[in-house]
């Protein structure tokens, strides 16, 4: 039986979401799997019945009106986390022997495994930086960089979650999302809503995106447009109001997702992933100055200037359902990772 170590990024919620399915794919070939990591992510991935090792230290950037901030200040708050974490994991992986570390976008095991001389598997649908606005930013980000491009070429696999082309130790195998377990009519009576087209507003799992929720109620009452608005990963106070539906935190928003007929989120890769597979139409607002959503935003059409109309954006895509699209990223990633342990 294959025994992996799987480190997750703690920050947000995609990361731990893409690791779950992942798992339970190697698990179903035979693996032993343990997972570790920190935060909100460890929280969910417990909160979905999985054992976790709560040790990993990662700082979410600033963000301050729908813009990241402080690019400088963030790696170095990250470089000084991952020092903390580093002794952890030497610990956890001393108490968990095992065959292989595996890491979405969490550093402190590849670090220790490259230590250690052990095989490693890094996975990422990120492989560029440039988040830095400042000249101070913009050297420290170089000296990141650096470190980032060394690691993808040192790991004995680098997984990337996009499609594309393999080269060398990159193996490109598309998304990773969960499946949608409910009909939309389950899911509306499981959270109580209402029936007809519902507007899903998904957070991300650090609650990101608030501004975005207020800004299209605002523009919907405007309009006056009487679409019930969905609010989900809402971490902070109860969004209010008539017709609005604030769950809060939801484990499986895959589903709510599924049922929507708009999604609006910030440009998060697993909320985009998850609305193609569902075939749900989504405005992907990107928070300025992060480069990543930046990025994924514009390969759909949008950008942080499409916050001031929401409300037309969401009523020239109701009823523009496509055809759902169907991803196996953690089958073609499962093949990889058991294929190296091989070697």
């Amino acid at each position: 039986m294959p025994r992996i170590l799987f480190g997750v990024s703690p920050i947000g919620l995609g990361h731990a979401t893409r690791a779950l399915v992942l798992r339970e794919e190697l698990e179903r070939r035979g693996a032993n799997v343990v997972m570790f990591s920190g935060g909100v992510a460890a929280e969910f991935i417990r909160g979905e019945g999985v054992g976790v090792e709560d040790i990993v230290d990662d700082p979410v950037p600033s963000f301050v009106n729908g813009e990241m901030r402080r690019a400088a200040l963030w790696y170095l708050r990250s470089w000084l986390a991952n020092r903390r974490t580093i002794p952890r994991t030497e610990k956890l992986f001393d108490l968990h022997p095992h065959d292989l570390v595996v890491c979405d976008e969490e550093f402190s095991g590849i670090v220790v495994a490259e230590r250690r001389g052990e095989k490693r598997v890094f996975v990422s649908d990120e492989l560029e930086l440039g988040f830095a606005r400042s000249w101070i930013a913009r050297k420290l980000e170089g000296r990141v960089g650096r470190w980032y491009s060394k690691l993808q070429g040192s790991v004995d696999l680098l997984i990337v979650t996009e499609e594309g082309e393999d080269s060398g130790n990159r193996r490109f195998v598309g998304p990773i999302v969960r499946q949608v377990t409910m009909t939309p009519e389950e899911t509306r009576k499981a959270h109580g809503l209402p029936e007809g087209d519902l507007v899903l507003v998904s957070m991300s799992g650090s609650g990101v995106g608030r501004g975005l929720a207020l800004s299209l109620l605002d523009d919907l009452r405007k309009k006056g447009v009487g679409l019930p608005v969905v609010v989900a990963g809402n971490r902070g106070p109860k969004i209010r109001g008539e017709g609005v539906y604030d769950l809060g935190v939801v484990p499986d928003n895959q589903n709510l997702v599924a049922a929507a007929a708009v999604v609006v989120s910030t440009a998060g890769k697993s909320t985009i992933d998850e609305s193609a597979a569902a075939g749900t139409p989504i405005i992907a607002i990107p928070i300025r100055h992060h480069a990543e959503q930046e990025r994924n935003a514009a390969a759909l059409g949008f950008s942080s200037e499409d916050a001031g109309r929401l409300g037309a954006l969401v009523e020239s895509r109701i009823g523009r359902r496509t055809q759902p699209r169907k991803f196996s990223g953690e089958k073609k990633t499962a093949d990889e990772i058991l294929s190296i342990l091989s070697v």
